[in-house]
């Protein structure tokens, strides 16, 4: 396993596919809560809660600001046999096994960090986003 492909870099852009699954779960959240037989209070509030999860999960999700991963670069590491993520910041740290691997969508999940990057395939171009599927297919079969 020592030629394994060139390092990955993850710089993502705006996806139409995650905009539109956001659009519908946060929508069809209030169209049920407006058929709920609450105190319009109750309900008010629920709404605010739908809002505040709609406006955090396009900040950090959708844009991608602040989030730690976006950025990163994915590299085999020959010496341990390991996929290792390089950040923006420098820092080199390992996949964690949590991550998701689909045909249409990837889940990065980063060993400490809390945060995972939800990546659908028009978020990359179709040749990152295949060898990202590869790193992870490998990076579960290393026992990372």
């Amino acid at each position: 396993m020592s030629n394994f492909i060139a390092p990955v870099h993850l710089e993502l852009h705006f996806s139409k596919i995650f905009t539109l699954v956001l659009i519908i779960l946060h929508n069809g959240t209030f169209l049920l809560l407006l058929i709920l037989i609450l105190p319009i209070f109750i309900k008010i509030g629920i709404s605010f809660l739908i809002l505040i999860s709609a406006l955090y999960t396009t900040r950090k999700h959708l844009l991608y600001i602040n989030h730690p991963v976006n950025g990163c670069i994915l590299y085999y590491d020959e010496l341990l046999h390991y996929i290792k993520v390089q950040l923006k910041s420098g820092q080199v740290v390992n996949i964690s096994h949590n991550s998701y691997n689909h045909p249409q969508l990837v889940i990065l999940k980063i060993d400490g960090y809390f945060d995972r990057l939800i990546i659908f395939r028009d978020a990359l171009d179709i040749k990152t986003f295949r060898y990202l599927r590869v790193y992870l297919r490998h990076a579960n079969t290393c026992g990372n």
